[in-house]
């Protein structure tokens, strides 16, 4: 199965100048957990809900503070045409729970995350052990 066939379509960016509460308003109107990070239109970073919770607001920074406060530096992505066994590879490898997907001109069209995945594996021996590991 491609990853194409679970993926969520479309995505919210948020550019490398928002400040981090409109990050956290964006996420909370869109019912969204994280949202690539651009500078301009490339994509530069990922952030997550809880890092803005452990990296701004734990660590007291002001809210209009710039997300690159907050953010990951690194984007794991996949190919909507791959398999999700290569999504779930490299989520396991690199202990992230959602992946950017890109089209064949890099592009990015959409997010899938374990849960999409999870939706489409029936075996729960392998459904803990890609759990286990991004988890470790």
């Amino acid at each position: 199965m491609q990853v194409s066939e679970v993926m969520h379509k479309g995505i919210n960016t948020v550019q490398i100048s928002d400040s981090i509460k409109k990050v956290a308003s964006l996420m909370k109107r869109e019912d969204i957990g994280a949202a690539p990070v651009f500078k301009n239109e490339r994509p530069v970073g990922f952030v997550t809900d809880r890092d803005i919770v452990i990296s701004s607001i734990a660590e007291g920074r002001n809210l209009n503070d710039s997300i690159s406060h907050a953010m990951k530096h690194q984007i794991f992505s996949v190919h909507e045409k791959d398999e999700i066994s290569m999504a779930s590879k490299i989520m396991r490898e690199n202990q992230v729970s959602r992946l950017l997907v890109l089209d064949d001109g890099e592009t990015p069209v959409g997010m899938v995350s374990i849960q999409d995945i999870f939706q489409h594996i029936s075996d729960p021996e392998l459904k803990t052990k890609i759990i286990t590991d991004i988890k470790r």
